[in-house]
């Protein structure tokens, strides 16, 4: 369910129907959907400020141990 929210707020809005709440409601309280709706908008909009600034993955910060992704294996070709 949570990945069908995404698309609604993500790709598709109508796809949030009253069928769609339904099954939320099943599995998260009011607040729950509002912070997950929230987190997914606010990644959302900062990939989509970095793809407009050109930045590209690693590209920055890539020589310091900051950020989530955990740097490539040894010998691993990545991109």
């Amino acid at each position: 369910m949570a990945l069908t929210y995404t698309s609604a707020i993500v790709w598709n809005a109508e796809i949030a129907d009253d069928a769609l709440w339904t099954k939320l409601h099943q599995h998260f309280s009011n607040p729950e959907l509002v912070e997950l709706g929230f987190f997914i908008a606010l990644t959302l909009g900062q990939q989509r400020w970095i793809k407009t600034l050109g930045i590209g993955h690693r590209e920055v910060l890539a020589d310091t141990t900051a950020g989530l992704a955990p740097p490539p294996a040894a010998g691993a070709g990545g991109h």
